[in-house]
């Protein structure tokens, strides 16, 4: 078994365990000499036959061939008019936007996308083969009944690199499965702050290891170079985010990383060179700056430091809309990348304009022909080496493998599994005897999962969306069956039950990039409904044992004091038996696996973090028990600890929507004789309206809802219980909220809060938008006590943000929040 942690062992030659703090910017011009230099090896059949077809290639098809469009914004036939060289699926986008598509059906667009390609254009123009990129990144684990694997922290975890290359090469052979060709992944971050709401699609903050692990996923995924590369079931790799995606200040997503140029070399361009070695094809642009200069538009590492020095010969594309965050672009108009060296333009929506746009610019003089020649030839070449002139890509009707899948899975959790704390020999557990199982992430498939799971932002709450899947509840109750014990699920009941041990998995909940940000590294800050949970089990007079899943290691001082053992699960995935495997004993008073994954970040013993990442360390990089090592964990210092608030009495905004619903509310749609529909992803919809994800300041942060005139429907923020607004109206509060209109409208259209049955207020909106452009977005705020004055009960409010129409309507909307003060300076305002 081909262990990394041999590598990294103490402390790493290029990383402190503890953050590293740099210091010292680059005082000089930059420098391609700090790079590896690399030579491209290049066939010279593969050349010839690029350059044969680019001369065939009209502007307009070259520039057809720089554009990735979304499936759900373009059709085969556009693909083929316009000569597009690829599309993708978005994280929460489906065949038909059914979560619930079939493989089958996955194939069946994929096989109309790629027909629609290899028809000849007009005029003789040459059919060029399409490529479809998908976020694969822990498993095809935007499908149903795909296998998710353990996202990148724990792999980290396990250290193994046999298992990172034969979890990729599973991974390729789901995806080739459902037509599609090009994988996102690897992510090749180094993270270096754990606020970093992307530290979990991480390996490490150890640049070893992070090579190591890389290097394995791109074999896995593409093939060996002196092998089967980029043979049938293999699809094309991509080396992300280039480049320093994890060393942002203050770990904010998109931010800015500052750092010399050995620095920014040594760590985070580290893995680079082995990913290149190994083959990759392909390279996404980070959305992040370097000394405050955007990526996307950063010619000398786009082009000098990474085309040139380190001989990539493949193509880079850009992220989502990420062109459009350079100054002087818009999504739909950027020369800068293209010059600075962004080959392919990820435009999902805009797409048609930022065409005509460019064509534009190349007919004028401004866009350079010998630099899309360029690109071009670069794209051309990766789908040659791919083989898709050469052979149809065809997926099929089920996914391959299954059950060794789901075997290679559990044994991942297993091996990353990292024990912190084992007092009284605690673990493993007698599977004969009373286990209490508790916890809201015991059973639920969505939140052991974390993002990228059948949504961006991950899912909760619907294990019947993992046919194949297993929660670590069901993975410990089926083999405590086995062994002859009992298992209790949930606290009721609890003390008549009586249990020998208890099981308590708690934890974060699914977030992706731009959400999973955090100001803080202290779990459930001011709310400690699970420390409560831990309290409450003390009476049981059982040992406790926590399970704890995230995205990162956080600041749970107080929780692990309450726990007899604890357990760092990161996000395992859909195979939650692997967690079962290691808690629970052989039933002979020994384990059935020890737990052997090592941390892959140092520990956090304080809640806060320094700018650059900096912690002081509770538990090291490369810590990790085994059963029977070492003395008790004494009693952990609990200062720092924020006191418990009531969010509606203190918060100076309550945030109800930022890209996702926020607890305690979730997103509901109405519609009369229809069961209401509670959207736990990003899309979804009833006959008389839909909801789909679409951008305002990020990917994804805001969503369009499209009524279509069948009948009254309404979109609401609903809460599970009803909530005491009532302080926030004596605090002149106002829900406030953007808003773009697509079309004009309607004079029915009517915002409400509601409070029950037959209990609400609600205000017109159309007379406060007459004069709105359609197409912009704009900030709206209504007094809430208008909505008192209406008839809401805002002492025991069920919904807010009830927009309602029966006539035909697109509108878009992002940021909804109650803001406490903002009453006197509202778009709609009542007299009090």
């Amino acid at each position: 078994m081909n262990h990394v942690d041999r590598i990294s062992s103490g402390l790493p030659r290029l990383a402190a365990a503890a953050m590293l703090m740099v210091s010292g910017l680059c005082a000089r011009a930059a420098d391609p000499q700090h790079w590896p230099h690399l030579e491209a090896q290049q066939d010279p059949e593969v050349e010839a036959f690029v350059e044969a077809l680019l001369e065939r290639m009209t502007l307009e098809h070259k520039i057809g061939q720089i554009i990735q469009a979304e499936i759900q914004y373009v059709t085969p036939e556009e693909v083929h008019e316009f000569g597009l060289g690829s599309v993708l699926n978005g994280g929460g986008s489906f065949p038909g936007r059914d979560r619930e598509a079939p493989v089958a059906a996955w194939s069946e667009l994929a096989a109309d996308f790629h027909a629609a390609a290899l028809q000849p254009g007009p005029e003789g123009r040459p059919a060029i083969p399409l490529l479809w990129g998908t976020d694969a990144v822990h498993g095809h684990s935007n499908v149903r009944g795909a296998t998710v694997f353990p996202h990148n922290i724990g792999l980290g975890a396990a250290r193994d690199a046999s298992l990172v290359e034969a979890i990729a090469r599973a991974t390729a052979a789901e995806v080739a499965a459902t037509g599609i060709d090009w994988n996102f992944a690897p992510t090749l971050a180094v993270a270096r702050d754990l606020r970093w709401g992307r530290t979990y699609e991480s390996f490490s903050s150890d640049p070893e290891l992070v090579s190591a692990l890389g290097r394995a996923a791109v074999i896995g995924l593409q093939g060996s170079m002196d092998g089967d590369w980029l043979a049938p079931g293999r699809v094309l790799a991509t080396a992300k985010h280039f480049v320093a995606d994890g060393g942002t200040r203050d770990g904010i997503d998109q931010g800015d990383t500052q750092l010399n140029e050995r620095d920014l070399v040594a760590i985070h361009g580290y893995p680079y060179e082995a990913a290149l070695e190994a083959g990759a094809q392909t390279v996404m642009a980070s959305f992040s700056s370097w000394n405050g200069k955007k990526m996307h538009g950063h010619r000398y590492l786009l082009t000098d430091a990474l085309k040139g020095r380190m001989g990539f010969d493949g193509f880079v594309v850009g992220d989502w809309n990420g062109h459009g965050q350079l100054p002087g672009c818009t999504v739909t108009d950027c020369v800068e990348a293209l010059e600075a060296g962004v080959d392919m333009f990820m435009v999902p929506e805009a797409w048609r304009e930022f065409r005509t746009n460019m064509i534009a610019h190349a007919r004028n003089g401004r866009l350079s022909l010998e630099r899309l020649d360029d690109a071009v030839r670069r794209i051309l070449r990766v789908k040659k080496r791919a083989g898709l002139f050469d052979r149809r890509i065809e997926g099929g009707r089920a996914l391959p493998d299954p059950e060794a899948h789901a075997q290679l899975a559990r044994r991942a959790v297993r091996q990353s599994l990292v024990l912190l704390k084992n007092n009284g020999r605690a673990l493993p557990i007698d599977p004969r005897g009373r286990i209490l199982v508790v916890g809201e992430g015991a059973d639920d498939i969505g939140k052991q999962s974390g993002g990228w799971t059948l949504d961006w932002q991950g899912v909760t709450g619907i294990n019947e969306s993992f046919p194949r899947g297993q929660s670590i509840h069901e993975g410990i109750a089926e083999q405590v069956a086995a062994a002859g014990g009992k298992v209790h699920r949930g606290e009721s009941g609890a003390d008549d039950f009586a249990p020998d041990a208890v099981i308590a998995v708690i934890g974060e909940d699914p977030y992706a990039e731009g959400r999973g940000d955090r100001t803080t590294l202290e779990y459930q800050s001011g709310a400690k409904s699970d420390l409560a949970l831990l309290k409450r089990l003390a009476r049981l007079e059982a040992p406790v044992v926590t399970v704890f899943l995230s995205g990162r290691p956080l600041w749970v001082n107080p929780e692990i004091n309450q726990s007899d053992a604890f357990v760092a699960a990161w996000l395992p995935g859909t195979e939650g038996g692997g967690v079962a495997d290691v808690v629970l004993g052989d039933g002979n008073g020994g384990p059935r696996f020890q737990p052997t994954g090592r941390l892959p970040f140092a520990w956090p013993a304080e809640p806060e973090a320094g700018p650059d990442g900096e912690i002081a360390v509770l538990f090291d990089f490369g810590h990790g028990l085994e059963y029977g090592e070492g003395p008790d964990l004494p009693r952990l210092p609990e200062t720092g600890l924020t006191p418990g608030v009531d969010a509606a009495e203190n918060a100076s905004t309550m945030a109800a929507f930022d890209g996702a619903a926020r607890a305690p509310w979730r997103l509901v749609l109405h519609q009369r004789g229809v069961p209401e529909v509670v959207l736990d992803g990003q899309s979804g919809g009833t006959d008389a309206l839909r909801i789909e994800p679409t951008d305002r300041h990020l990917q994804g942060d805001a969503r369009r809802a499209i009524w279509t005139g069948e009948g009254p429907a309404a979109l609401a923020l609903a809460a599970p219980a009803p909530q005491d607004l009532s302080g926030l109206l004596e605090r002149g509060a106002a829900l406030a909220f953007d808003l773009r209109l697509e079309a004009e409208a309607p004079d029915d259209l009517a915002l409400a809060i509601e409070c029950g049955e037959s209990c609400s207020g609600g205000v017109a909106l159309a007379p406060a938008m007459e004069a709105w452009e359609t197409g912009r977005w704009q900030r709206i705020g209504v007094d809430l006590g208008c909505f008192a004055e209406a008839g809401a009960d805002l002492a025991r409010v069920t919904r807010i943000f009830t927009l309602a129409t029966g006539e035909p309507l697109e509108l878009s909307f992002a940021d909804v929040q109650i803001e406490p003060g903002a009453a006197d300076t509202a778009t709609l305002r009542c007299p009090r």
